[in-house]
């Protein structure tokens, strides 16, 4: 997460046509190879066993510190600095994938068997419900003196807390709503589908995981000449996520077709309802050749549409080598690239009654090391760009150790599972990401936003799919962002 000067990796205003033209020069017929599994650490949660550096190590070592100023000198604890970008609940918008899991070892599972489990995921679902229960946790549970206080403030507020964690004040504040069921979230969930393989029983487990979370169904981007994307998906004795395209999925009949089907349109219908600005999340595949030619990034030049947006989320999903767990330098720098195209179209969207916009790049931890530190790529700042600013933010998604910024790490929130063992981590990366840009781009602090966000994250963990919309699910997501809270300033205290 990098808050820092500015957080600003301003850069030279690539042209959107240059970029979908790189787009292409550089697309991949198959990125995904069929019958060739993919093998990764907690999906979109960042690395695990692959990571050769840790999370302190990275934070420490000097390369890595310049590059993190470049972007940002505030800190973590700094009072919020973004102005009029975070006036007001705004609407969410997240823009995700959808794939259908079929969860079970091909090796052990036969053809034929219906014993499986199948799933809606693919990180769209899980990011909407994240942004949801991040909003209702803020708004109904969280009293504010939990998360933004100073140390004096919250050793007065541990001594008439159970465990540091108020849970009186959380229920009474909650008591004040009658519904036995949270209140649905200003959300919107947008992601395409293919026709040819989407039935009424994936209609309905989707509606089961959100109709009950957001104040509007989800829209669907629908295409009649493609296939929605189907993997299978286990997890090792190590609870590494291993997948293995189904089907030809990731063909041009699958995702790389699939994910080409413009939603700028859909984007702008959707939102047209709502007064305001927006916040606008999305997944986004990435590297130099992504599934979908880079193409699921248009909707991020339409300039009307940026000019509804006042926040910017990222995530870009681009996967590490298999041996080294590295991610190579050209895709870090056509990652760096497509950063540097969204800030400039960011900017191009700026009015001068309303200059200030915010972008926040969520990477895991190898997407971030090629991307910005073993490259070290930077870029001057014009003044025209000084003058019509968007501030750039990094979160680094450290997988089973947490995040972290340049000056703190925020660890994971602990279990509340049998042995502390995540039920199943697919997806918790992608929550958090969501979280994220969701708590900070309604004002809070860079540490509160990812101690929730870490919060959401492990609910995520502890259940076989995506938790139920209860206000017992919300309060133990309130009560892990105040364990996490407190274990970074426990450790702060340490470290004196």
């Amino acid at each position: 997460m990098v808050p820092r000067r500015r957080r600003v990796i301003n850069g030279f205003p690539i042209a959107i046509t240059s970029y979908l033209v790189l787009c292409i020069i550089n697309r991949a017929s198959g990125f995904f190879q069929p019958g060739h599994p993919a093998t990764y650490g907690y999906r979109g949660c960042g690395p695990t066993s692959h990571l050769k550096i840790t999370s302190s190590e990275r934070i420490n070592n000097h390369c890595g510190h310049r590059t993190l100023q470049r972007l940002s000198k505030a800190t973590s604890d700094s009072p919020d600095v973004l102005g009029n970008v975070c006036n007001g609940e705004k609407r969410v918008v997240i823009v995700g994938k959808i794939i259908i899991d079929k969860y079970g070892d091909p090796s052990t599972t036969k053809e034929s068997d219906d014993d499986g489990v199948i799933t809606v995921g693919g990180g769209g679902p899980q990011a909407a419900w994240a942004s949801a229960a991040a909003l209702a946790v803020r708004k109904y549970l969280l009293p504010t003196h939990l998360l933004d206080t100073n140390d004096t403030e919250r050793s007065e507020a541990d001594s008439t807390s159970t465990n540091g964690n108020d849970s009186y004040a959380r229920k009474r504040k909650r008591n004040t709503y009658t519904s036995h069921i949270p209140p649905k979230q200003p959300v919107t969930f947008v992601a395409p589908i293919g026709t040819k393989n989407w039935s009424d029983s994936s209609h309905a487990a989707l509606d089961e995981i959100l109709l009950r979370v957001l104040d509007n169904p989800p829209i669907l981007v629908r295409s009649d000449e493609h296939i929605t994307p189907t993997i299978n998906i286990w997890h090792d004795e190590n609870e590494l996520v291993h997948w293995m395209p189904i089907d030809g999925s990731f063909g041009e009949e699958g995702a790389n077709g699939l994910w080409k089907v413009p939603t700028a349109p859909i984007i702008l219908q959707s939102i047209n309802g709502f007064p305001g600005d927006i916040i606008l999340h999305c997944i986004l595949e990435s590297g130099c050749k992504p599934t979908g030619e880079g193409l699921d990034a248009c909707f991020l030049f339409d300039p009307i549409l940026m000019k509804r947006t006042a926040v910017v989320g990222i995530e870009p999903i681009v996967f590490p080598d298999e041996e080294s767990g590295l991610v190579s330098e050209e895709n870090g720098k056509a990652v760096f690239d497509l950063i540097n195209s969204v800030e400039a179209s960011m900017h191009s969207s700026c009015e001068e009654s309303n200059p200030d916009k915010l972008l926040i790049i969520t990477p895991d931890g190898p997407c971030y090391d090629a991307t910005f530190l073993r490259s070290l790529q930077s870029i001057e700042i014009s003044s025209e760009m000084q003058r019509k600013q968007v501030r750039t933010e990094i979160v680094i998604r450290n997988g089973a150790n947490g995040s972290f910024t340049e000056d703190v790490v925020i660890p994971c929130a602990s279990l509340r599972t049998a042995g502390g063992i995540p039920v199943n981590p697919t997806g918790a990366g992608n929550a958090y990401s969501a979280a994220f840009v969701t708590c900070r781009a309604h004002g809070d602090t860079i540490l509160d936003s990812a101690a929730l966000a870490t919060a959401v994250g492990a609910a995520v963990c502890e259940y076989d799919h995506l938790p139920p919309w209860t206000w017992e699910v919300l309060e133990r997501i309130a009560e892990a962002a105040c364990e996490v809270k407190q274990k970074v300033r426990y450790h702060k205290i340490a470290s004196r």
